[in-house]
Formats: C-alpha cells, structure tokens, sequence
C-alpha cells in the first residue's frame, strides 16, 4: 500500500498558486485538518477515507458524494468538541500520547494547505469541499510488499489465487464509478489544490494516461499532480509521462508535478519486502527524476522489524542525492497487519533508530519535521514490552512467503533468527 504525504519543498521552476491561502481555523486538542481537507477513494470497493490510517467505509457511489458522509461529519463534529473520533484515529492518539510527532499534528500547519472556502463563512462548517482528492483506481500493480495485500496489488491477488485463496473482489461497477470520478473533477476542480493518483502502480495503469487527457481537455490551472511510484517501470515511459505532464503544466493546464517514490531501506532487505523490486531500476528512474529540478521528488519509506535495520543506509543515500537539489524523506509506519508493527519486539532497535536519526539533517523545516515524525516512530517502538503471538504471526507469514517466493529470510535477516530463538520458534 503507498501512503500518502504533504511534502513541499521550496521548487524555484513550479508555478506559484495563486489560491488564497486560508489556514485551517480550528484550533482545539484533537481537530485534524485532513478530516476537513482530504478525501481519499478506493473505486475498486466503493468506499473512502479521510486519511490513509482511518477506516475505509462505503459512500453512496450515486450520488457519489464521498467527502460528507455521516461517518465523517461525525467526525468532524467530535473534533469540533475536542473528542477523538470513536474509531479509526487510534494511530495519532497511540503516538501523541507516548510524546511522538501524529500525522495529526504534521498537518495542521503545513505551507501551501488551504482550508476549505465553506470554513471561511463557517469556521465550524462540517460539510465541506475537499481541498485534496486522491484516487486508487485499481490494483494492478507490478510489486507484492510484504504489508500489501490484493486490495492494492494485483500481484498479491494473483499469487493469492494461485495458493486456493478466493480472488479480491472488486465492485462490478468499476467503469460508472471511474465516469462519476471524472464528473465530481469536472465539476470541482477548480477548488482542489492537489490531486493524488495511487494503485495499484499509476505507471502500470491505464487511468494515469486517462487523468493526463481530462485535465488536457478540462485544464485545471491551480493544481499539483502527483503520483505515488514504486519506479519499477521502464525508463523510457517514466520520461514520456514527465514530458507529457510538463507539456501540460507549460499550458497552464495543472501547476506542478510531484513524484512520492516508495523505498522502505536500502539493499537486499528492500528488494525482499518489495519484491520483485529491482533496487537498480529503482534508482536509475529516480536519479533521472533528480536531474529534472521542475519536479517535486519525494521518498516515502515505511519503517517495519524488517526495513529498520538498513533504514540508515538509505538516508545516506538520501543526504547525497540532497547535494544534487532539495528532496524530501519521510517515514511512516504500518496501519495492518499487526505483525508488521515496529513495536512487536520490544525496545531493541535503539542503535538502529539512533544511526538513523543521527543521520537526519534538520536545516530546513521540512528536514526537522521528517527527523521528528522519525523520533516519533522511535518512541512508538519503545513504547510496549514484545508481543510473543505477534511474533510468531510474523515467523510464519515469512516462512510462507519464502515458500510461495522462492526467498530466503534467513540470509536477508540474520538478527531475526536470534530474535525467533528466544521465543522458541526454531526449534
């Protein structure tokens, strides 16, 4: 699953908005601006979120007014009070509790955000017009990650499929939900700021192609386009959407371009719970992405027991791509499954968190936010004794995919056999 981020970076060849800036108004302890902000939808089930940590839940796909459903009003209602929602913000309350930087508290002052107009009538409005749509349109998708699954790899259905597991079921109204997609943008665009497309792998899928011919016929001349990569494809089409997308941008059809390419860690242990990740044909299209400064480039790493290790090499990396022109790193951790958790062994990644953090540069805002919301994993990490069902959940889902994979975790994963030895899982 790609995960989504507000990563702006000072970019001297993007197009200013010329939006007004309206800071989000609402002020008490649990008010979150993407509840109020952003609308994510899933058109392969029918349903949407407000964050990609909250619950999915349906909307009516006639009407398809995904932004204002009761469970978000509800929502924002609490928030409006101070309450937490009742479910689905466990995450943010978890790491502010135990003193981390929350999605939360990440958003609420991001540069370049704008509240929704209906909050500068009504600063305590609850139905309101999102200001960030983004869109998974399908799953198909070149790569099966370790936290995925079938709802957004076509890949994990496959093999899924292949070992006696029922097929994903997608909803049998795929077309009309993509045609309603396109109405609600033809009719809203104008009050987006940012449209976000997911997968699945956007350079894997048809719709990419199809969202570059709507904005070319319907040009939408205050939005950022962006898209989150594995950059597992060919080089050559990678340069033909950023000739495509930058054709568009030079005719006043969107405003800029960002790229969030997914990279978890460096070396063996990212091609094993990326597989079949091609670390050097990930790199090749990213350092074609870095020559070209009229793209936004983000790299979105999530931090689980099996990427923290070699979580340091990849930030060095980072810091020497950075002497090419500004990036922007973050991490997050995973929503599911349970044992992917960073926490599920216990307090005994403090060397490796350290390394990383240590590596962190902090001379802009956004670096020092990035190196917080890291302290924060960290903290979250150390923050419950180890979890013995947890761990044996994770010793043999890896047993299994080595199986199905023809993999070998024992060789990318050294420490984890002394770790499965202590609860007596070897033997």
């Amino acid at each position: 699953e790609c995960h989504t981020v507000f990563g702006y970076q000072p970019n001297q060849f993007r197009k200013q908005s010329k939006l007004e800036n309206r800071s989000f108004p609402i002020k008490t302890a649990t008010a979150c601006q993407l509840k109020w902000n952003w609308s994510t939808i899933f058109l392969t089930k029918e349903t949407t979120a407000s964050c990609h940590r909250t619950n999915h839940h349906s909307f009516d796909a006639e009407t398809f007014d995904f932004h204002n459903t009761p469970s978000k009003v509800k929502d924002r209602e609490r928030m409006l009070q101070g309450h937490w929602p009742e479910r689905g913000c466990d995450y943010c309350r978890a790491i502010e509790k135990a003193g981390g930087q929350s999605d939360r508290m990440t958003n609420l002052d991001l540069p370049g955000m704008h509240a929704p107009v209906e909050l500068e009538r009504d600063p305590a409005a609850t139905h309101v017009t999102p200001r960030i749509l983004e869109v998974y349109f399908d799953n198909t998708c070149n790569l099966k990650c370790l936290y995925c699954g079938p709802h957004f790899s076509s890949l994990w259905d496959a093999e899924n499929i292949q070992h006696g597991q029922s097929a994903f079921a997608k909803s049998s109204n795929m077309q009309r939900n993509k045609s309603k997609m396109f109405d609600w943008l033809k009719n809203n665009r104008e009050q987006l700021t940012n449209f976000n497309i997911l997968g699945g792998e956007p350079l894997y899928q048809k719709e990419l192609a199809e969202c570059l011919d709507f904005f070319q016929a319907h040009p939408a001349p205050e939005l950022k386009l962006q898209i989150f990569s594995n950059l597992n494809a060919k080089l050559s089409y990678v340069q033909h959407v950023v000739e495509r997308v930058q054709d568009l941008i030079e005719r006043d059809c969107l405003r800029a371009f960002e790229v969030t390419a997914s990279l978890d860690c460096w070396g063996a242990s990212a091609e094993y719970v990326r597989y079949p990740l091609q670390l050097e044909t990930w790199q090749k299209n990213f350092e074609y992405l870095l020559s070209r400064p009229d793209i936004t480039l983000i790299i979105g790493s999530t931090i689980t027991p099996l990427t923290i290790h070699t979580l340091a090499e990849l930030i060095e990396k980072v810091n020497q791509w950075n002497q090419v022109r500004p990036i922007y790193h973050y991490q997050n951790s995973v929503n599911s499954p349970s044992y992917m958790f960073i926490d599920i062994f216990g307090n005994i990644f403090q060397e490796q968190f350290a390394r990383a953090i240590d590596l962190k540069p902090s001379d802009t805002p956004e670096q020092r936010q990035s190196r917080d919301y890291l302290i924060g994993i960290a903290k979250q990490s150390a923050s419950a004794g180890p979890n013995p069902a947890q761990i044996a959940k994770l010793f043999h889902f890896l047993n299994t995919i080595d199986s199905r994979r023809n993999l070998d975790w024992r060789r990318i994963y050294p420490w984890l056999v002394d770790e499965f030895g202590k609860y007596g899982l070897l033997n």
